[in-house]
């Protein structure tokens, strides 16, 4: 029984699944006050903190909706995710720089991959989540920017402290006025090629979420696969 704490992108679909599965056990659980596997580790760091579990399974859901999978069993709205998201820390059984080990060894010999590579170093990591960062305010993207221009580029397994840093962002809010230079900085990475039609679709869109969407799209037909890296396209849980 496991819940990773690192972007689902990362996983198979296998192990995305099978997480969603976790996700819906351990909130029956514990909303339940079921008995069973109430003492494992995974559920123990879950009590009390269902509006973070909402919040992952949102999250996971997403990801499956990018690879195309359904999803019909939403779990409970009545948790205030808004008021509570950024009052609780995170509790981990192992941190997100093991679990990045755990899952190599696992898909090495599983011959498995994500819709994002592992990462092998920070920068790479870094790369994979510098739009989500961006969104949440380009001071935020300087700052790690200028931390990794200035720090030597270490193994993946070296860089946990980097790994933390950079998920505790994903806490803030994502203010308009950053969600849309994110996204227009995006599109400099279409406009050269992309043909009328999707120009004017894309300039007529007003939602945004809807506008992330469509680049991604726009992605895997251009195969930009820097982008099809990000978890930016699985970071948006809702439009508010």
């Amino acid at each position: 029984m496991r819940v990773w704490d690192v972007h689902p992108g990362y996983l198979s679909d296998k192990s995305l699944l099978g997480e969603h599965v976790e996700i819906h056990a351990l909130f029956s659980i514990i909303s339940g006050g079921k008995k069973g596997y109430s003492q494992h580790p995974e559920t123990k760091r879950w009590v009390g903190r269902l509006c973070q579990l909402v919040i992952r399974h949102d999250l996971v859901v997403k990801e499956m909706n990018l690879r195309g999978f359904n999803h019909n069993s939403p779990l409970s709205n009545s948790i205030n995710i808004h008021l509570q998201k950024a009052l609780v820390k995170p509790i981990y059984v192992d941190l997100p720089v093991q679990q990045f080990a755990i899952l190599t060894n696992k898909y090495l010999e599983k011959n498995q991959v994500g819709r994002i590579p592992l990462p092998k170093n920070g920068t790479e990591f870094w790369a994979h989540h510098k739009y989500s960062i961006m969104a949440r305010g380009y001071q935020y993207y300087r700052n790690i920017q200028s931390l990794m221009k200035n720090s030597p580029d270490l193994s993946i397994d070296q860089e946990g402290d980097l790994i933390l840093k950079i998920q505790s962002h994903f806490k803030y809010k994502v203010p308009s006025k950053a969600l849309y230079n994110t996204i227009e900085h995006l599109w400099g990475y279409f406009k050269k090629e992309t043909n009328a039609e999707e120009k004017t679709y894309f300039f007529n869109l007003s939602n945004p979420i809807i506008k992330i969407n469509f680049l991604f799209e726009l992605a895997k037909k251009y195969q930009k696969k820097y982008l099809l890296h990000s978890t930016i396209f699985a970071d948006f849980l809702s439009e508010d």
